[in-house]
């Protein structure tokens, strides 16, 4: 039965060539239809050719506005805030100290050079500004002392005040305008040396 229904060689080759589309031609059509028969070109429409045609134009997001601020300014800004008021507040106790206050009455008498305009005058001032200072700090015993006694208490401690400045600041109160011994006395080195023993003791 199978020997039967073979075909010969030659026979298998023609049928196989029919449905074979020849090289670069469009594929036969099935059951040996005529080469000459295509299917009808595909035509796309001219407006549909470029794809990006259907597309919009890209916008760009709005400005960042500065206001209102970011949390982070927020906590900076009271940060800055509190660090002012701190500031202040130091600032202004310091101006409260009785060393703040000794200094700024010294640079009055220093500036003043119309009442104050030599050393005698200067030291005779600074004599009562120095125990003013030992009585608000406490000192009401070394603020009575006189004389040698006087001298050695402002030669010593923090500041001290150097023996021939000592000396004349002791005396300054009752000597007269016109008194030999402020004659030698620097009226700057004076206010120099006072305004150290202030800064140690006030």
């Amino acid at each position: 039965m199978i020997a039967s229904l073979s075909l010969p060689r030659g026979d298998a080759l023609l049928r196989l060539a029919q449905f074979q589309p020849a090289p670069g031609g469009p594929p036969a059509a099935p059951g040996g239809a005529d080469a000459g028969a295509q299917a009808p070109a595909l035509r796309l429409d001219p407006g549909a050719s470029d794809p990006l045609i259907a597309l919009k134009d890209i916008h760009l997001p709005a400005p960042v506005s500065f206001w209102p601020l970011a949390p982070g300014w927020w906590m900076l800004l009271g940060l800055v805030i509190v660090l002012l008021l701190l500031a202040a507040l130091l600032e202004w106790r310091r101006r409260q100290t009785l060393g703040y206050k000794a200094q700024r009455a010294l640079d009055a008498i220093a500036r003043d050079t119309v009442r104050y305009a030599d050393a005698r005058a200067v030291g005779a001032e600074a004599a009562v500004l120095v125990r003013r200072i030992l009585l608000s700090r406490g000192g009401a015993q070394a603020a009575v002392l006189t004389g040698a006694d006087w001298q050695a208490y402002l030669a010593q401690g923090k500041g001290a005040l150097p023996q021939e400045i000592g000396r004349f600041l002791s005396v300054a109160p009752y000597l007269p305008p016109d008194a030999q011994e402020a004659a030698g006395m620097d009226r700057a080195a004076l206010v120099a040396a006072l305004r150290r023993w202030i800064r140690g003791h006030a």
